[in-house]
């Protein structure tokens, strides 16, 4: 196992500390998530949002790799806008900036927001790893089921897609012309497709909490009852989803799910994707006793403050307020008034989202 490593992520710094002391380590974060413990050279970059500090953090990043010939890499998420440098010369900073803020507020999978990032950066889709002459990567995943390729937006993984699948997501997010057209060159180079001595491991992903979730429920004398399948429609649907498989629960059963559910951001409000499914599920059902528990596993839901929310259902509130909130993206606003929102220190953890659902 290479003795330097590369530690990127929401989860860098724990990471990190799970190896020994004496490595040569680099640890990426995002400003405010849990920095390591054991020594290491530690950066911080922007998260959701690019910014100068993860251009900074990517060039010293990239400065690392440089010297070295063998590294270890951990990558989990947060990643993608942790960490950062353009395709130069078709893509500047304000090119990365512009694009990623759009992908981000567009409500698109993160299969395809990653497949644009991708293909704009020269560390993503690839191409870090392909600076080394060895390489281990575990990963510590935030994504679908098997789609290690787009935790972090593969920095050292070989990646599937291509140009065109990138110029496709553009134009149909609009309002990226430039960005295609230089995509469109010939001379702008595909991401990496295959990568020499390298190996990939999975260490955990959402799965690995929903089953965590499940040992515990049965500890405590319920009945878990799990969905394996991932939750990762439009909010609004997952809101519907969940709900109609909660009304089949009986007693002493609790519905154990995860995945994260898709949200177009519509306006500057605080909010996230467990804040607005909550509301949502408070206007899907009127007639329905449920108690739901609705939590990121990385303890910060969105621009929320609030890493969960616990509701019951059904729940007295003002609809007009609620659709007038979530128009402009407040959902915190609605879900503090119908159920209890719930902060923790910073979890050290990104294995996407955690619903539970029981009778009440």
């Amino acid at each position: 196992m290479p003795r330097n490593v590369v530690a990127i992520g929401k989860c860098a710094g724990a990471l990190r500390d799970g190896l020994d002391d004496d490595v040569d380590a680099f640890v990426a974060i995002p400003a405010g998530y849990r920095r390591p413990a054991k020594r290491a050279h530690v950066v911080e970059g922007g998260h959701p949002n690019i910014t100068a500090a993860s251009f900074a953090a990517g060039r010293q990043l990239l400065d690392f790799v440089a010297a070295h010939d063998e590294i270890l890499f951990l990558i989990s998420g947060g990643g993608s806008a942790c960490i950062e440098q353009p395709l130069a010369p078709w893509f500047s900073d304000r090119d990365l900036i512009e694009v990623n803020e759009k992908l981000v507020a567009s409500g698109l999978k993160i299969a395809e927001i990653n497949c644009v990032r991708k293909h704009l950066s020269a560390i993503k889709g690839g191409r870090l790893a392909a600076r080394v002459k060895r390489s281990v990567t575990l990963v510590y995943s935030d994504v679908s089921t098997g789609a290690l390729a787009d935790v972090a937006s593969g920095p050292t993984l070989p990646d599937k897609t291509t140009k065109n699948d990138a110029i496709a997501i553009l134009q149909k997010l609009g309002g990226c012309d430039r960005i295609v057209a230089r995509l469109r060159d010939d001379g702008c180079p595909d991401t990496v497709k295959e990568i020499d001595d390298s190996r990939v491991s999975l260490i955990a992903d959402n799965s690995t909490l929903v089953a965590a979730a499940a040992e515990i429920a049965t500890s405590l004398g319920l009945s878990p009852v799990v969905v394996e399948q991932q939750i990762e429609s439009d909010v609004s649907d997952a809101a519907h989803e969940l709900l109609e498989m909660a009304e089949l629960l009986r007693s002493g059963e609790v519905l154990i799910a995860g995945g994260e559910p898709t949200v177009v951001r519509q306006g500057n409000g605080k909010g996230g994707r467990c804040v607005e499914l909550a509301v949502r599920m408070a206007l899907a059902r009127e007639n329905m006793n449920i108690d739901a528990l609705l939590g990121t596993s990385d303890g910060i839901d969105g621009n929320s403050g609030v890493a969960a929310v616990a509701i019951s259902l059904p729940a007295k509130i003002d609809r007009a307020f609620a659709k007038r909130e979530l128009a402009r993206s407040n959902s915190l606003a609605v879900a503090e008034v119908i159920g209890e929102t719930i902060m923790i220190p910073p979890a050290g953890n990104n294995l996407r989202d955690l619903y539970l659902l029981a009778r009440s």
